[in-house]
């Protein structure tokens, strides 16, 4: 890897970290495609799809992390609802990590089209729902978080996205929460989430040798993005913060909307 590249990695940590701060989503949606590029240039086929999951898992570990801390100093933490969605989102994504990393069925044409597809439904949902910073929330059902949870750790697995880009929309829509609040607690699910995702990765026998990789997590490639992550991610925290909600709305359907036109030309 040469200094360009390594500076090339910080600076898309740094956006991803700034991201995940910003809007909740784990940086998901720059790291995938990073690391498509990335490894793309040597692998193809389902070892490609697994090395994009376990890697933009890694990054987004670090991102969650990293904001979760920012979020809990400024009193912003809801441990208990955090608790409800993380659990249920454990055991469905790991599930299907498990399929994914042990079995040849998931094709990187099913990876590429369920990621366009899971965007294009959140982009219709996220830009159709109002602000409701001004309103009393209504009480929860028992039920609701558990099921967001399941619904959240089938498409992280299935995408690597972290599952903010559909907790989030799940939030604002069914539990009809703020997107500020909504994004505070995404990003304290996704760290307790996606790690047992990255120890399955790490487990499994890619069947090839590359230096300081773990099964399918490559700390060549993730170190210089998490460092970025580290340095980046309070900043995005304190703007979400102080940035009007509409706002927020806006850059996270734009970048949803840049993401489906560059995998629906790689797809094609």
């Amino acid at each position: 890897m040469s200094y360009y590249d390594i500076l090339i990695l910080f600076l898309l940590g740094a956006a991803g970290g700034f991201l995940s701060g910003l809007l909740g989503v784990g940086g998901g949606i720059i790291f995938i495609p990073v690391f498509e590029y990335y490894f793309g240039q040597n692998y193809g086929g389902e070892e490609l799809v697994r090395l994009i999951l376990a890697n933009s898992f890694g990054a987004i570990l670090v991102a969650g992390i990293a904001s979760s801390i920012k979020h809990y100093k400024l009193g912003n933490f809801h441990l208990s609802i955090i608790l409800k969605i993380a659990l249920p989102a454990i055991v469905a994504g790991s599930i299907l990590t498990k399929l994914i990393a042990d079995q040849s069925w998931y094709k990187e044409e099913y990876f590429k089209g369920l990621f366009i597809l899971i965007l294009l439904v959140t982009v219709a949902k996220s830009t159709r729902r109002r602000d409701v910073e001004d309103e009393v929330e209504k009480p929860l059902k028992k039920r609701t978080l558990p099921i967001i949870g399941l619904i959240t750790g089938a498409i992280s697995a299935l995408t690597g996205l972290g599952g903010g880009i559909a907790m989030i929309p799940l939030l604002t829509e069914v539990a009809k929460m703020n997107i500020k609040k909504a994004s505070a607690i995404s990003i304290g699910v996704i760290p307790i989430m996606v790690l047992p995702y990255i120890i399955i990765y790490a487990l499994q026998d890619p069947g090839h040798n590359v230096p300081f990789q773990i099964g399918y997590v490559n700390f060549i490639a993730l170190f210089p993005i998490a460092v970025g992550i580290i340095i980046f991610s309070t900043f995005g925290v304190k703007a979400a913060q102080r940035w009007n909600s509409r706002v927020l709305r806006i850059i996270f359907a734009a970048l949803i909307i840049i993401l489906i036109i560059r995998f629906t030309i790689g797809l094609i």
